[in-house]
């Protein structure tokens, strides 16, 4: 009985450690993405989906911080789409 405790509990930590590093991951890809629309001008060009993905990648740390994994990565898949909009709108294009 004991056994099958601490296997319990260790999937448990495995799954949450898993989710963690997912959400991480679309915060990453989020900030490269911004990072390559702001060197193609999109401040300028695509300010609407620039700062809407800046505010996105925003939430999504804010939320990683306090721990909602699940929402950290749906904030930071909309940071990823709008950054690639912009980019694809300022030139830079995501193809």
């Amino acid at each position: 009985m004991k056994g099958k405790t601490i296997v319990l509990v260790l999937a448990f930590a495995l799954a949450l450690f898993i989710s963690g590093c997912a959400s991480t991951r679309y915060i990453s890809d989020a900030r490269g993405y911004l990072e390559k629309a702001k060197a193609a001008g999109a401040v300028e060009k695509s300010p609407y989906e620039y700062y809407l993905a800046e505010e996105y990648l925003s939430y999504a740390e804010h939320e990683n911080e306090e721990g909602d994994r699940k929402q950290a990565e749906i904030f930071a898949r909309e940071a990823i789409d709008h950054a690639k909009k912009a980019l694809e709108e300022s030139g830079g294009g995501v193809k």
